[in-house]
């Protein structure tokens, strides 16, 4: 039953998984051998595929764009949605081919109905099957409200009124999927023997419930409040703490040795650094990788263009608001948003020194983000420092610039930072696309900071701050003399807003920043008194251009050998900074949301919280409706 180096890679015979058609062009099913479900690894092998079509690829399933886009993690401001430019048809996971792997996925049901397996092992193979059917669900539901929920074998005898189901409510389908979920709970082992590394455990079925109702909680599907799915969502919540708990889930411990280059002594980054089948007890639901097996480019992506030797500017360069969003070593706030003006946000640490925004940070700070005159260590080179300035240098009478990078503007990073999260520092450059890192859907951190937010909105106070202080414990964070890591260090901040930014830093660039803004509408509403509403901000300008302050300097910078023996704790006397333009030319974020069930069923002209059916797949199934608040509109995802 292995299934580290093959789940995801293995390719049955057709007769198992043809081309991807049309969910209602039924392909003859009985060619598949009957005796694979007599055999626990012969129908592992019809579930790997399963795997292969569910799981998602490093960095996660974009939309219109990558999801870190989407969000204010970089300053990327090239989508449409953001823009509030949408047209119809543009989000297409409502498809034949996610409805073609839940087909599959009925198949095995039916088939499983005759096997002969043990009940322990045939368990786990319908406990796989619930789970990847409500996961294949809620990739619909997450993004249109109710669709139909197929429970049913699809063969060429079923009558039309399945073939061509109309859309289940909102709350039928999340009925249905917590149905599904629970089943997978009570099927799935505990744990999986290390060869089969990667499959779905009880716990991460019980964690995924656990997100898809604190999803459904949140006011993009809850807009009235409504108190008791808040109440279902905290003890979803937490019950998947206490049974992931019970199952041996933990938050892997990141102290690491303190250095001259990493004096920190934490290390984020060995999460995403040690595999599930190494012992990280983190990893909830992952997307494994292997050399020379299966491998992704990430490094290649995101890495200074010195190493890389890119055409353009690396991706997922983060944003100066993403920076100060991390708070300091004592747990307090580093930011302050201007209530006069919505659209800025202020360092306010180190004395509001803008120029000492590096300097006693939450080490998640350093982990995540490479700035300019840190180390940054890659190719396994510790000594390695980052440098993103611009340099005067004056020949003659012309001032002329040099960028330290030894490249052009254009292929330096926009926002003075890269990122530094999920990158190898011992990968060498000729094997930057050859990656193994593995893509970490969901891990125990998200479960307690799923749980806090819940406890918060049901008035259970200090269970949220009890999980909080568990993540800012292993973060790195000073307790501080009450004990509570920073987290009552500001009395303006609302525990709401203080948990919602917690997952900002704790989850930056893993794919749930995007999901979060739209499910609790920051994109259109003011999160509180302290957080503010993203629309009107400036994204493309969230950064800072760093000048060498003085000519007379250059002779220390224009050389490495030089410029490395500057002590980073007075680094930046040497340089200003300097913010990037947030004029009338720079676009705005102006995500569309009309959040109530009366207002959005006379608006026709987009609604990014429910996303538009393809046209295509209402004309080939006539009962499908289409969402409301886009042209034809008569299907409400509120109900």
């Amino acid at each position: 039953m292995k299934i580290n180096k093959y789940i995801y890679l293995i390719v049955l015979l057709p007769l198992f998984f043809g081309s991807c058609s049309d969910f209602l062009d039924v392909q003859d099913e009985a060619a598949i051998n009957p005796t694979i479900w007599d055999n626990e690894a012969s129908a592992n092998l019809y579930v790997n595929n399963i795997y292969a079509s569910c799981m998602v690829s490093f960095g996660g399933e974009g939309l219109t764009t990558s999801l870190a886009n989407l969000s204010d993690e970089t300053s990327d401001m090239s989508s449409s949605m953001l823009l509030g430019q949408m047209t119809s048809g543009q989000i297409t996971t409502y498809s034949s081919s996610t409805y073609e792997t839940i087909r599959y996925i009925n198949i095995a049901f039916e088939a499983m109905k005759t096997s002969i397996l043990p009940t322990d092992e045939k368990n786990r193979i319908l406990g796989q099957l619930y789970f990847f059917r409500a996961w294949q669900h809620w990739k619909m539901i997450n993004l249109y409200g109710g669709v139909p929920y197929m429970r049913d074998y699809v063969s060429f005898l079923t009558p039309d009124s399945i073939n061509n189901s109309p859309r289940n409510t909102t709350s039928q389908s999340i009925k249905y999927l917590k149905a599904d979920l629970d089943s997978a709970i009570a099927k799935l082992p505990a744990t999986w023997v290390k060869t089969d590394y990667a499959r779905i455990t009880r716990g991460a079925a019980a964690a995924f419930k656990g997100r898809v109702l604190l999803y459904y909680a949140s006011p993009q599907f809850n807009p009235d409040h409504n108190a008791d799915r808040w109440l279902d969502a905290y003890n979803a919540n937490l019950a998947a703490k206490d049974l992931c708990t019970q199952d041996g889930y933990q938050l892997m411990d990141i102290t690491s040795p303190v250095t001259t280059q990493w004096p920190y002594g934490y290390d984020f980054n060995k999460i995403f650094m040690t595999k599930e089948s190494d012992g990280n007890k983190e990893v909830l639901i992952a997307t494994p990788y292997f050399t020379d097996i299966k491998v992704h480019g990430y490094e290649n992506s995101v890495c200074p263009n010195e190493l890389t030797g890119g055409t353009g500017a690396p991706s997922l360069c983060p944003t100066w608001d993403l920076a100060i969003a991390f708070p300091m070593k004592d747990g307090s706030l580093a930011f302050k948003y201007n209530s006069s003006n919505k659209n800025t946000r202020t360092f306010i640490g180190n004395g509001s020194d803008v120029t000492k925004f590096y300097l006693n940070r939450d080490p998640r700070f350093y982990a995540t983000i490479a700035f300019n005159g840190g180390y940054y260590q890659l190719e396994g080179n510790a000594n390695r420092r980052q440098w993103n300035y611009s340099c005067p240098q004056k020949v003659g009478n012309v001032i002329t610039t040099y960028y330290a990078e030894n490249t052009t503007s254009d292929k330096v990073t926009p926002t003075g930072f890269y990122c530094r999260k999920m990158v190898n520092p011992a990968l060498l450059r000729g094997n930057f696309a050859k990656s193994t890192t593995d893509w970490i859907t969901m891990r125990y951190a998200e479960v307690l900071l799923n749980l806090a937010e819940c406890a918060f909105e049901t008035g259970n106070t200090e269970t949220g701050y009890d999980c909080m202080k568990q993540i800012r414990a292993r973060a790195g964070i000073d307790a501080g003399t009450d004990g509570y890591y920073g987290l009552k260090s500001s009395p303006d901040i609302s525990p709401i807003e203080l948990v919602m930014n917690e997952r900002r830093i704790e989850f930056a660039f893993e794919g749930l920043r995007f999901y979060d803004l739209r499910r609790r509408n920051m994109f259109t509403s003011d999160l509180g008194t302290y957080i503010f509403k993203l629309n009107g901000w400036k994204k493309s300008g969230s950064g800072y251009a760093i000048t060498l302050k003085n000519v007379k300097d250059t002779a220390i910078f224009l050389y490495p050998a030089k410029r490395d023996t500057v002590k980073l704790s007075n680094l930046y006397s040497y340089f200003t900074m300097t913010a990037k333009s947030t004029g009338p030319l720079v676009k705005s974020i102006a995500y569309v949301c009309v959040p109530d069930s009366a207002t959005l069923r006379t608006t026709t002209t987009t609604n990014y919280n429910f996303f538009d059916i393809p046209q295509d797949i209402i004309t080939r199934s006539p009962a499908i409706q289409q969402t409301i608040g886009w042209p034809n509109g008569t299907f409400n995802p509120f109900e």
